[in-house]
């Protein structure tokens, strides 16, 4: 699936929109900019950032761990960290440390795919008419229609890429894929992954200090193998893609005959 950069007219055209944006979609764009700019803000201010780390994630779910609502405490944090783009990255290790391998995936699936959806809930919601103006509204859903068409492994693919969860979520909302594509492929992506994460998390935390090193390799190389693996499709529709057009040029060349 290829994205085209705009030409230098339909650059100027986008300008030419953004600054007769309407009142009310000015208003979307700062509300948006407003939640992402707080997580930015959240991220470097001391206080919350020094508590984002894996082990002070995993310092306060070991001693909420003997109570029911543990889980819900780890679910909760992912969804009101992903809409501000924190990093989920400390919660899906700490959750597989502290609950294991089984309970933490369920816990951390769960919660990514809740914080998932809520976050392009809110870029749809603030942003979709906000594109729509800039771009056109035929232009967005000639993009929506590709993305029906072919977006699905690109999505599931792209949460094998070390890229911001919120990133992903917000680009995929404004970028025009609708509901009905994007939650199955989020959770055709996130859950291996997450599996995986969570499985070697709750390995390392369990494993003695002299065998750490091994489990990290196992970890690097089933990683490798599973973002691979995400890759066939897509290579296998390039390579049908190439023989037709080999077929179809050899067929023109053949009707036009020698010479």
């Amino acid at each position: 699936m290829s994205v085209h950069p705009p030409s230098a007219s339909h650059r100027r055209g986008i300008l030419h929109r953004l600054r007769h944006l309407p009142p009310r979609l000015w208003g979307r764009l700062a509300v948006l900019a407003a939640l992402l700019a707080g997580g930015l803000l959240l991220l470097r201010w001391p206080p919350v950032a020094d508590q984002l780390t894996e082990e002070n994630v995993r310092a306060v779910l070991e001693r909420l761990s003997g109570s029911w609502w543990a889980p819900l405490a780890l679910i909760a944090l992912y969804v009101a960290g992903a809409p501000l783009g924190l990093p989920v990255s400390p919660m899906v290790f700490a959750g597989g440390a502290v609950f294991g391998a089984g309970a933490g995936t369920l816990y951390n699936v769960v919660g990514l795919l809740l914080g998932a959806g809520l976050s392009f809930a809110v870029a749809h919601r603030l942003g979709r008419d906000v594109v729509a103006h800039l771009v056109g509204t035929r232009s967005l859903q000639r993009a929506e229609r590709v993305f029906d068409r072919r977006g699905f492994w690109p999505l599931v693919q792209i949460r094998f890429v070390p890229l911001p969860f919120a990133l992903v979520n917000y680009g995929a909302a404004l970028a025009g894929v609708k509901p009905r594509l994007f939650i199955p492929a989020t959770a055709a992506g996130i859950l291996p992954t997450t599996v995986m994460h969570t499985f070697f998390a709750a390995w390392l935390a369990r494993a003695p200090a002299g065998q750490r090193r091994e489990v990290l390799l196992w970890y690097a190389a089933v990683w490798a193998a599973a973002a691979f693996l995400t890759t066939l499709p897509t290579l296998r529709q390039n390579l049908r893609r190439r023989r037709r057009y080999r077929e179809l040029t050899a067929r023109r060349r053949a009707r036009r005959g020698p010479g």
